[in-house]
This record gives structure tokens, C-alpha cells and sequence, in this order.
């Protein structure tokens, strides 16, 4: 049974742990308990000396000394040293499992809101692909975009293609603007030399033909991705007001594999016609 003291004091070694994490010294610690350069009753001089001015680093010190003469006083400096890098490490495997998300926004620039545009995360998403790259939408626009910002972006996800990223491209097959569907459009934008990436599309049952591919999502390497509302044209980018997120971590992974699925039970079918 976990008594209060317990759980106080590993909440106190783990705010302190992350204090000198933060402070980028933690290493330096673990190596001065390791060699005896501190211990367990160690005064203020010594916890000075090694802070060498350093505020944060000096209360941090003076915590854990407090916490370990107190409490863990039996250990000896290896089994302490060992204790602080088990909870820096178990930090570390946290902090890069978690999901790390940002709310991105399209629409009217106003005083006070700080939110990063789609049009550029989506740009970032793009460029900052090695492996892998699946882009999903319903609404490829074209020349049209007499801003050129579709023509970019798809001369990103060229250029990744050229980098020998796996790029994988899920578009509705209906009809859109100006007549045309989003293989043509594509199609029209791509360069001549190059050949077209994977493209794939819903295989739309035939009895209900107001079924759409209504998602839009980008995900890069399994690790980054957005969620949003635009589609890929000008007014969803730039203009239009819409709303995503982005999320770095698993659900980057889960999206991914979830396409995986769908293209494996041939939901998703090559876009060839």
C-alpha cells in the first residue's frame, strides 16, 4: 500500500528530476551522486558549488538532498543515482509517447488569436516528410487557384515523391468545380517526368451514390498529422474560416494504419478512371 509520505515524496523527486532536466544538468547530478560528490547529508556549501549560481538548479538540489536524507537515507549513492535516472528516463519515454497537439486555423486574421495557419502546417507537414506521406481529401482544386497555393502544394508532394518518400494520395472521385474530378485535377498539376504517386479512392457501394470521402487528413512518417476541415483548395486554406488539429504521437500511427486497413479490405481501390 502506497502510504501518503511515499507518494509525496516521489511526487517531490520527480518535480525536482524535471526541474534539472529542464535546466539541462540532470546528467550532471546523477554523475556527482554516482561519484560522491553529494550525498545524502551533504550542506549547502557543497549543493552550491555544484548549482555554481544557478538558482533553479540550487533549490532543485537542496529538495532532493532533503527528500533523500529524510526518507531514502538507507540508500547509498549508487542506488540513488540509479533512482534519478530511472525517473529521468521514465520522463523521457512519457514526454515521447504523449500527443502533442496544436489547434490550426483558416480565416480572417484577428488581434489577440495566435493560431498557425493551415496553409502553413499543411506546407510543414509536407516538407518535413522521410518515409512516408499520406495525404487524404475530398476536394483537389486546380488552376483555378489563381493564388497558386494548391499548385505549390502539390509540387511539395512532387518534390517528396523525388526525396523517395512513400506518398500516398486517398481522394473522392466525384465531381467537383469546373467539371472535373480530383484525378484530373491532379493529373493536370503534376509534373509530366514524374510519375504519379499511389492513388487511391472509395470504392462506393453502388446502391447509395451520395455516400462521399468527406475526410481531410495528413499524416507524415507516422508521427505528425493533421486533422481539419479544409479541403485542398485556396478558400479552405487561406480564406475560408476552418479549424484542425495537429497531432504528434500515436494517433499519427493509428491513422495511418486505419488507411492501411482500408486499403488491405480493398475499401480504398486504385483511383484509375
Amino acid at each position: 500500500m502506497i502510504t501518503g509520505t511515499t507518494e509525496s515524496t516521489a511526487k517531490v523527486l520527480a518535480q525536482n528530476v524535471r526541474q534539472l532536466m529542464n535546466a539541462g544538468v540532470i546528467d550532471e547530478v546523477i554523475f556527482a551522486v554516482q561519484n560522491g560528490e553529494i550525498f545524502h547529508l551533504s550542506g549547502s556549501a557543497s549543493i552550491a558549488k555544484l548549482a555554481a549560481g544557478r538558482t533553479t538548479v540550487q533549490k532543485a538540489l537542496t529538495n532532493l538532498i532533503k527528500c533523500w536524507s529524510e526518507y531514502l537515507h538507507k540508500q547509498n549513492n549508487d542506488s540513488f543515482a540509479l533512482q534519478l535516472s530511472s525517473i529521468k528516463e521514465a520522463i523521457f519515454l512519457v514526454e515521447r509517447e504523449a500527443t502533442q497537439t496544436e489547434v490550426v486555423w483558416s480565416g480572417p486574421k484577428v488581434d489577440g488569436s495566435y493560431l498557425r495557419a493551415t496553409r502553413q502546417v499543411v506546407q510543414d507537414i509536407i516538407a518535413s516528410s522521410k518515409t512516408e506521406l499520406l495525404v487524404v481529401g475530398y476536394w483537389l482544386a486546380g488552376k483555378e487557384d489563381s493564388e497558386g497555393i494548391i499548385n505549390d502544394i502539390v509540387e511539395q508532394i512532387a518534390q517528396a515523391v523525388t526525396r523517395n518518400v512513400k506518398v500516398t494520395l486517398v481522394l473522392d472521385k466525384g465531381e467537383k468545380g469546373y467539371g472535373k474530378n480530383n484525378r484530373e485535377t491532379l493529373l493536370s498539376l503534376w509534373p509530366k517526368d514524374l510519375p504519379l504517386p499511389l492513388l487511391l479512392t472509395w470504392k462506393i457501394p453502388s446502391n447509395d451514390q451520395h455516400l462521399k470521402l468527406h475526410a481531410k487528413v495528413l499524416v507524415s512518417d507516422r508521427r505528425d498529422a493533421l486533422v481539419t476541415s479544409a479541403n485542398l483548395t485556396m478558400y479552405a486554406l487561406d480564406r475560408n474560416i476552418e479549424m484542425g488539429v495537429r497531432m504528434q504521437g500515436d494517433p499519427s500511427k493509428i491513422m495511418a494504419q486505419h488507411f492501411e486497413i482500408l486499403k488491405t479490405k480493398n475499401i480504398l481501390v486504385p483511383y484509375s478512371y
